[in-house]
């Protein structure tokens, strides 16, 4: 009966030792995966960071842009209706 259980135990190490080191590289290569993932992610929200920003700027200028338009045609709008520098022609003076 010894004989029976040294030999069940010597067939199970032989067994469980390749068994044991596949899981070991498999942990492994997962944990590599994952760190690998954890980078790509942390580069991803990096990067939508900054284009997230650019576009802010990009909005800025443009709103900045269309101000400064709508204040210079302001300004040329309000010289236009009031012509004081108008000189009248000899033919209209009343």
């Amino acid at each position: 009966m010894n004989e029976l259980r040294e030999a069940l135990r010597d067939g199970l190490r032989e067994e469980a030792a390749p068994i044991s080191r596949r899981l070991a590289e498999v942990k492994g290569l997962s944990n590599h995966t994952i760190r690998r993932l954890d980078g790509i992610e942390h580069t991803l929200a990096s990067e939508r960071d900054a284009r997230i920003d650019d576009l802010a700027l990009l909005v800025e200028l443009l709103t900045e842009g269309w101000r400064s338009l709508n204040a210079r045609l302001d300004r040329i709008e309000a010289a236009l209706e009031q012509p004081h520098n108008v000189v009248p022609l000899r033919g209209n003076v009343a």
